[in-house]
């Protein structure tokens, strides 16, 4: 079986064809796969299929072997890989995941991909489709309790539940207790991304992700997203706004819906026997 390693700002994919549709891998070959050590190593993996209603269609697993609605570092490695492969050759591709059609926009250079951007859609605020265990109509500026303390929070879905938590100093921040208490916190049905943020100023921000089912990651295209949402929605940054993420920076912008830019790099192509 061939595969492609890439990523963007450090989240890292493994890219697997099933063109044919005769494909089939199971929660423990995933996992396997994407084991640091004794695999690959990735934070998830991207399985290339065909599409009735778009140019190309997008499955998504994280690293635990779990299939998620979407990935936007993830969709943007997916775009340049299905252009340089000639799978499909135009500019933009629409591409169908289960968290809707994203169209992408391709940077090319010297015949091939250096940039996407992703018309990531409208980002959903009600409660019920986050999903959030919530009575209220949005989760914004919700408390949930934590070691004797309260920790703020906003929730928002990209496709993907996230939850966003402002924080003055991200440096020092508990992030790996907080991040997988908020994930598999009672009020998540779903389980739940969980980016911290830290305001810079009204165009910069800085993000760092706990995702679920994957934990600390270098980059979170959705979640990052998210967080800009969010923040343009309390008043903190315009609506043009440079993300600065540990694998490096997005510029996201707030138009009708989110867009998202950022590069996607193909590391090396192997064969798994």
């Amino acid at each position: 079986m061939n595969f492609c390693k890439m990523h963007g700002l450090g989240n890292d994919f493994i890219v697997i064809e099933n063109l044919q549709g005769n494909l089939s891998l199971d929660k423990f070959q995933i996992v396997s796969i994407c084991d640091r050590r004794y695999g690959i190593g990735a934070d998830g993996v991207m399985i290339v299929n065909s599409s009735e209603t778009c140019d190309i269609k997008m499955s998504f697993f994280n690293s635990d072997g779990s299939e998620v609605e979407m990935c936007g570092n993830g969709i943007r490695c997916f775009a340049k890989y299905v252009y340089d492969k000639d799978i499909v050759k135009k500019n933009p591709i629409d591409i169908e995941t289960l968290a809707g059609i994203k169209t992408t926009f391709l940077e090319i250079q010297n015949s091939k991909v250096i940039k996407v951007q992703v018309d990531m859609g409208t980002p959903i605020f009600e409660s019920q489709k986050i999903p959030i265990d919530n009575s209220k109509e949005r989760a914004i500026d919700e408390k949930v309790e934590f070691n004797d303390h309260l920790i703020d929070f906003s929730a928002i879905s990209m496709g993907n539940p996230h939850v966003v938590i402002f924080v003055d100093d991200l440096d020092n921040y508990p992030i790996k207790k907080i991040g997988p208490f908020i994930e598999n916190h009672s009020l998540f049905p779903k389980k739940t991304n969980v980016n911290f943020v830290q305001i810079i100023d009204n165009e910069n921000i800085r993000v760092v992700t706990w995702e679920r089912g994957a934990g600390l990651t270098l980059a979170c295209g959705t979640g990052t997203c998210a967080s800009v949402a969010i923040a343009n929605y309390k008043g903190f940054v315009k609506k043009k706004v440079n993300a600065s993420l540990p694998g490096g920076n997005l510029l996201i912008e707030i138009k009708d819906t989110i867009y998202m830019t950022g590069e996607a790099v193909t590391v090396f192509e192997g064969i798994i026997e």
